[in-house]
């Protein structure tokens, strides 16, 4: 399949989550003097970039596996909402959609692409992660992360991919295409669990972070087509300090 990219659209302001609208900004990026390893140097509020001890993303290895809750997603469909910001795409989210793990409820507010995969595993790195932001009502993150590998092409992707919004700012709706976030996990949940922060300044700590164990596949097609829109959009990982990573059984 050819995908064709959307080249006209409207402008549009910051993103679905407070703590991450400041991906809009240009103070920083992801290469040279505002690159990840000067962030917490850029501003007082990026100071956590530098100092913080639960920062993402990371490798995950040396895990402990223990019974851990199932991951429930309750999503439903949702227009088409897709923006180009500068540094990733960004699909938000309509309302009513939830992620349950155990007694915990988590409000999906949409997802973004970044390429290659921000976590590791083993210190095997992924061409592309898909990362699904949810808050709480008590205010808390959660994060399900998709990794993927090159493959198949996914029909999920296939339904929205030629309308990825090419150059920054610009952003594409439409009532008549329907997506479900569902679609773009594996079938399989299984999960890798630990405690980490935002993966973008101001790097905010407390973030629950669920890395699903199996990649999902793109083609090479839909890879590429993305990766030549955002270019390197990646944090490279952290490091872990003494937190535990648990694996579900």
């Amino acid at each position: 399949m050819k995908y064709r990219l959307f080249l006209t659209g409207s402008i549009v302001a910051a993103g679905f989550l407070g703590a991450v609208a400041a991906d809009t900004t240009s103070d920083w990026g992801y290469a040279g003097a505002t690159g990840p390893d000067n962030w917490g140097t850029l501003s007082q509020a990026y100071r956590t970039c530098a100092t913080g001890s639960l920062q993402s993303p990371i490798d995950i290895e040396g895990t402990d596996p223990v019974i851990m809750h199932t991951l429930e997603p309750q999503y439903r469909v949702t227009d088409l909402d897709l923006v180009n910001t500068g540094k990733t795409l960004r699909q938000s989210y309509g309302r009513d959609s939830y992620l349950n793990v155990g007694d915990k409820r988590f409000t999906l507010q949409g997802f973004e692409l970044r390429s290659p995969s921000e976590h590791t595993v083993m210190g095997q790195s992924f061409p592309m992660e898909i990362q699904l932001m949810h808050t709480s009502d008590k205010g808390e993150t959660a994060i399900v992360s998709v990794l993927v590998e090159e493959g198949a092409e996914n029909a999920a992707a296939a339904e929205f991919w030629q309308y990825l919004p090419l150059l920054n700012g610009q952003s594409f709706r439409s009532a008549d295409i329907k997506i479900n976030a569902r679609d773009l996990m594996p079938f399989s949940l299984s999960y890798y669990r630990y405690m980490g922060s935002l993966t973008t300044p101001p790097c905010t700590e407390g973030v629950h972070w669920y890395v699903l164990k199996t990649p999902i596949t793109l083609s090479k097609e839909q890879i590429d087509a993305a990766y030549g829109i955002m270019g390197r959009s990646a944090r490279p990982v952290q490091p872990r300090f003494h937190r535990m990573i648990l694996d579900t059984k």
